[in-house]
């Protein structure tokens, strides 16, 4: 009994480093990428590579299979005071600007475990800073592959290739300060292990590995069993190609088969395999719902088949630097709808379609504001509860701080950022409205868009309606026009930029909501008079 509640103890300690770990890192990093987006994930893994511990559920799969091959890579080269970077997006990585590193634990001459770190560079090469390219046709476009190199040996600097990554990319100072801040948290979750060490032994840790992938594999196994047994399937539609699945469900095992997804595409929306598996196995946690730890034990219980040379499982050349979002969402939705169905559950939609807007100074090709970020989607609602604050899976960035990101950009203005108004989906219960953002930029800027899922709207459930769907605008004298669905560092004649995402859904009968409710959404202004009106049947002076 004393073994088990200390490999317990050992297990919830590990999950409580990642997290010290990932504060670490957010509050030491230069970048809003880093610290705010928290475009970063932070894990602890066994011996073999497998995820025991992360601060991050939706990078487990792309973790997984990127630290398992780093190890692989180096099998009889590991050693005390290693450090290995790589972003190979064919080899478990998701594009290039995110590097991965990999610091090896060797206690006596054994391999204990590793820690590891994923974090948005700034750029990496490529043709556009920021290694966002709708224009890319071949992955070196997007920027600079780094096959596992080791930039520390024995605690001492590699300096060639440290140097040598640095020069790769437009902004090698904020770069080489992203990585020392990994770096640093990396060396903290050492102290850390070597401290539990101390005090509970290398035996004990051992199991503690094991037990926590375990624990999470019976947890899984266990709430599977209550799921319709059969076969479900799903597509979505992401032009130029379709994401397509089929689901089995089996007594306490799930198999999520992209086979027949279509041939990868010379556009950047190609997702890479590890990041295929990372949706897969985040929407598939969301069903199974709260409590379930995200490790590698949920891949001995779901198993995610894919194709190679499809969008869901790219090989070299394809570009990838937008599939981490889309098709990413596309690759969550279909899970969600499979096996939501198997559950016997509604879930609202956990994911809205996102643009990618980007912008730079006109006689500056090294930086790159993203300008995407000010739009923040809604929850979709489910029975009993209104949709509130950003989808599921949309959570773990904050939202920009208005008066750091003017002094950040000089010369630029946030004319507004507020609710828009009849953005969200109607029902009984309504879905979270999207935010809406004006920007006046500085003159001469040069814009990199990509608008063509801007149009989609986040489902209801039930009777409930889609959400508004969002847009991306340009502000002249004259007005407003929609932007242009593919640019790369265009100018335009436009002094503004309008940015909204869809609101959530609504679930249910509309006209079945609390009076109250609709008066106060109206006082809000999250809704028109017309809405209340016509949608809910509400007038200011009584109901219809």
């Amino acid at each position: 009994m004393t073994a088990a509640i200390d490999r317990e103890i050992l297990r919830t300690r590990l999950l409580a480093y990642v997290e010290e770990i990932a504060a670490v890192l957010a509050n030491a990093a230069p970048t809003a990428e880093v610290s705010q987006a928290r475009e970063f994930a932070v894990a602890i893994a066994d011996g073999k590579g497998a995820i025991v511990a992360t601060d991050n559920p939706q990078q487990l799969g792309s973790l997984a299979q990127t630290v398992a091959h780093a190890v692989r890579y180096f099998e009889f080269d590991l050693g005390d005071g290693d450090l290995i970077v790589t972003n190979d997006p064919y080899a478990g990585g998701t594009r290039v600007q995110d590097l991965t590193l990999v610091s090896p634990l060797v206690l006596d001459g054994e391999l204990v475990l590793h820690l590891a770190a994923r974090v948005r560079i700034p750029d990496l090469g490529g043709q556009v800073s920021g290694n966002l390219y709708p224009g890319a046709t071949e992955l070196l476009a997007e920027g600079v592959p780094v096959t596992p190199v080791k930039i520390e040996r024995f605690g001492r600097p590699v300096r060639d290739i440290r140097a040598a990554l640095l020069l790769n990319g437009r902004r090698p100072e904020e770069t080489r300060q992203v990585l020392d801040a990994a770096v640093a948290a990396l060396g903290l979750g050492q102290l850390r292990v070597r401290e539990l060490v101390d005090g509970y032994g290398l035996d004990l840790l051992h199991a503690a590995l094991a037990y926590a992938q375990q624990h999470a594999e019976h947890l899984a196994r266990r709430l599977i069993r209550s799921w319709r047994r059969g076969t479900y399937e799903a597509s979505r539609v992401l032009d130029p190609a379709t994401v397509r699945l089929t689901a089995t469900v089996e007594d306490d095992s799930v198999t999520l088969d992209f086979t027949a997804s279509d041939e990868q595409v010379p556009t950047f929306v190609n997702s890479p395999a590890g990041w295929t598996e990372s949706c897969a196995i985040t929407a598939f946690l969301t069903v199974l719902g709260g409590g379930i730890p995200a490790n590698s034990g949920l891949t001995r219980v779901v198993q995610v088949r894919t194709r190679p040379g499809t969008i869901t499982h790219p090989v070299s050349p394809a570009p990838v630097g937008w599939g981490a979002v889309h098709c990413g969402n596309e690759i969550v939705d279909v899970v969600a709808a499979a096996l939501s169905e198997a559950a016997g559950e509604s879930l609202p939609a956990l994911t809205v379609p996102r643009p990618l807007v980007l912008s730079r100074p006109g006689n500056d090709r090294s930086t790159q504001t993203d300008l995407g970020r000010w739009a923040v989607g809604g929850a979709g609602a489910v029975a009993g509860v209104d949709g509130w604050g950003a989808p599921a899976l949309s959570g773990r960035a904050q939202l920009p701080s208005v008066e750091q990101w003017e002094t950040e950009h000089s010369g630029a203005t946030i004319e507004s950022s507020e609710f828009a108004m009849d953005s969200a989906g109607a029902g009984q219960w309504t879905g979270a409205p999207g935010v809406e953002t004006v920007v006046a930029p500085r003159p001469d800027q040069r814009y990199t868009l990509w608008t063509a899922t801007i149009g989609h709207a986040a489902g209801g459930l039930g009777e409930g309606t889609p959400g508004r769907a969002g847009e991306v605008s340009l502000g002249t004298a004259q007005g407003w026009q929609a932007a242009p669905c593919t640019a790369t560092e265009q100018a335009f004649p436009a002094d503004r930029l309008r940015v909204r995402l869809s609101g959530g859904g609504g679930c249910g009968n509309p006209r079945a909501r609390e009076r109250s409710a609709v008066l106060a959404d109206l006082a809000d202004e999250l809704i028109s008079a017309e809405t209340a009106r016509v949608t809910y049947g509400v007038g200011e002076a009584g109901d219809e």
